[in-house]
């Protein structure tokens, strides 16, 4: 049922390249990365500079590289001219990608009645910060902030936070699953068919390395926790801008 990959994630995302990268890119990105794989490579404003992103094990990463594959250069790209950050756009881009992949089947909702701002909140069932989000969901839905979780168990594919994640999911009442095993609450072991690993492997081509973390409905990404009143602060003025 769940065939959501990072590799399919990869090529069906609409900003990426279809066109193969050029030689001199990908023997120079194999001279220092044997097993990655470039994926999207794309003109920058600088002439003679490609933007590519690049598919290793941490998933997808945004470098800039000489057309001749020389030189690698691995930092973000500002637009002085706007004060525009092109680097935190094309990952952004990315993650708004990643997330619209997982329709309302395929994450866990707390939405409010009235729903002001959307976020897509990667978790780990034992992080405590991610328990103490949880444990003020109602607070957050009382401002207007509705939140959809995707998995991210830190510990990998193969641990007790994804065995907890799985038994989450494959619950008949999926809220009060999340909501008791992230109160403690130790629940019987179930198994189904589930999307944990994909969206684990989403979760590493957004660029997640801790939880919780946060995309907001433009793919920005906010790590760690903010309380109610701060996250809707924080959104208020970014919206502003």
């Amino acid at each position: 049922m769940y065939k959501i990959t990072l590799t399919s994630l990869l090529l069906v995302s609409t900003i990426l390249s279809a066109e193969q990268p050029a030689d001199e890119i990908k023997a120079g990105v194999k001279n220092l990365a044997p097993t990655a794989s470039v994926t999207s490579i794309e003109d920058t404003p600088i002439k003679g500079v490609s933007e590519i992103i690049i598919s290793s094990g941490r998933g997808g990463e945004v470098y800039y590289i000489s057309n001749d594959g020389k030189y690698l250069m691995n930092g973000n790209m500002i637009d002085t001219s706007n004060r525009e950050d092109l680097t935190e756009k094309k990952k952004s881009g990315i993650r708004k990608e990643v997330v619209a992949k997982f329709g309302k089947q395929e994450r866990i909702d707390f939405f409010p009645k009235e729903m002001k701002h959307h976020l897509t909140v990667f978790t780990d069932i034992d992080c405590g910060y991610c328990r103490k989000l949880h444990d003020q969901i109602d607070g957050y839905n009382e401002l207007g902030i509705g939140i959809s979780y995707l998995f991210y168990p830190r510990a990998g594919l193969k641990s007790p936070a994804f065995d907890k994640a799985v038994t989450v999911w494959c619950s008949d009442n999926q809220q009060e699953a999340m909501t008791n095993a992230k109160s403690g609450i130790n629940l019987e072991n179930k198994m189904c068919d589930n999307p944990i690993a994909d969206q684990y492997n989403a979760g590493q081509l957004a660029g997640v390395t801790g939880t919780p973390a946060m995309v907001l409905e433009n793919g920005m990404l906010l790590p760690g926790y903010l309380p109610p009143a701060a996250l809707l602060q924080r959104l208020t003025t970014m919206m502003a801008k």
